[in-house]
């Protein structure tokens, strides 16, 4: 099996230290342990006391993950009728989307997926010969699904319906009423669900998850590297109530990670018990960065924007002849400005721009003036 190149990894991960603009990353500013401990509240002398005894063996008797963390993760869901029994702790986000995808899809399924998404969605599913089916999110529809296509794209062979929400990378999110509609599209086939909500948790009012809807075959995945700032933790989770689904992750899970790195877990936990405090540290960062980035882009003639961000990005379409690939790479190369070009997501012509990572303002400020002065050369040909 040969995988494509995962471009958006390939591009960020060797430029990130490098830009002195980081419009890049799709995570809130990370946390240092010190500020963890600030924003929580809770005794990091202790925690280190704690941590100074604790055996790094293997996780004993569960290796799914700690009782501790499950508990907290579980806290986490208040609207779900889940238990600890329901959690299983991964190696990110990724991890998580891999064994999902890998473990459910067998010869003669097909798989639904909302794009653009997050690459694994769809290009681990060609790579191991699926049929896989795109339900496009237009940018004049504010990247909302068309419910009548995704009912008419569902047969007997669907095995999943698998979608980011918020959106990766438009930050368009589904709430109550589309979520029940795709519960009851996936019911009419005994399709799984994969709800890859990694940048759940934003808005001030409730996000629901597709846990919140009774279905069984339903599976959440989340991770600490989002909204809870902490992304060197590689620290996810998949949750279900389905036992098959639940045993078959087990056992790949075991040909492939067997548990989870247990001081990591322990560090989640922190967050996770205290998650309404770090979720309104990361709200009060993304919501003003968002205005301001939103202002601007509304402000420039020739960049647009649709629908309402409820992440820590956005998909911006540009109106200049040049691939996004040859703009971003040149924005990086003469004014260390790091973009995502929408061929990592088989958009050409967009831009993804995140705007979690910068606490300061000034500096957010000063990156899209910066910016702006770099686009100058392309509104010049547009005249």
């Amino acid at each position: 099996m040969e995988l494509k190149s995962f471009l958006i990894e390939h591009w960020l991960n060797p430029m990130d230290s490098l830009a002195k603009y980081n419009f890049g990353s799709s995570c809130t500013k990370a946390m240092t342990m010190d500020e963890l401990f600030r924003v929580t509240g809770q005794d990091q002398d202790a925690f280190m006391k704690e941590l100074s005894t604790m055996s790094l063996h293997y996780h004993l008797g569960d290796s799914t993950g700690s009782p501790r963390v499950k508990a907290a993760v579980v806290g986490t869901y208040p609207k779900s009728n889940i238990t600890p029994e329901d959690v299983m702790m991964m190696i990110g986000g990724t991890g998580g989307n891999d064994i999902v995808i890998c473990g459910l899809l067998e010869h003669g399924d097909n798989i639904v997926v909302f794009k653009p998404t997050y690459q694994q969605h769809y290009d681990i599913p060609k790579s191991l010969e699926f049929e896989t089916r795109e339900l496009v999110l237009r940018e004049e529809d504010d990247y909302r699904p068309d419910m009548d296509k995704l009912r008419a794209m569902v047969d007997k062979n669907t095995k999943l319906i698998a979608f980011s929400n918020p959106n990766n990378p438009t930050g368009q999110t589904m709430y109550d009423d589309e979520l029940r509609e795709i519960v009851e599209i996936a019911k009419s086939v005994d399709a799984y669900i994969l709800s890859d909500e990694v940048y759940r948790g934003m808005d001030e009012e409730y996000m629901p998850t597709i846990l919140d809807y009774g279905y069984d075959k339903a599976i959440a995945l989340s991770s600490m590297s989002k909204m809870y700032s902490m992304a060197g933790t590689r620290i996810g989770w998949i949750i279900t109530k389905d036992k098959y689904a639940y045993k078959n992750f087990e056992n790949r899970r075991s040909f492939n990670t067997i548990c989870c790195g247990i001081v990591d877990e322990v560090i989640a936990s922190v967050a996770l018990e205290n998650y309404e405090k770090v979720w309104a540290r990361a709200r009060k960062l993304l919501t003003r960065n968002k205005k301001i980035v939103y202002d601007w882009i509304n402000a420039h003639p020739h960049l647009h924007v649709r629908g309402d961000a409820k992440g820590t990005t956005c998909m911006v379409r540009y109106d200049y002849d040049i691939s996004s690939t040859d703009l971003v790479e040149d924005a990086m190369e003469t004014a260390k400005i790091l973009l995502v070009h929408g061929e990592c997501f088989e958009m050409p012509g967009y831009l993804r721009i995140g705007y979690g990572a910068f606490a300061d303002e000034e500096k957010l400020h000063e990156g899209l003036a910066a910016l702006g002065e770099y686009l100058k050369k392309y509104d010049a040909q547009m005249k």
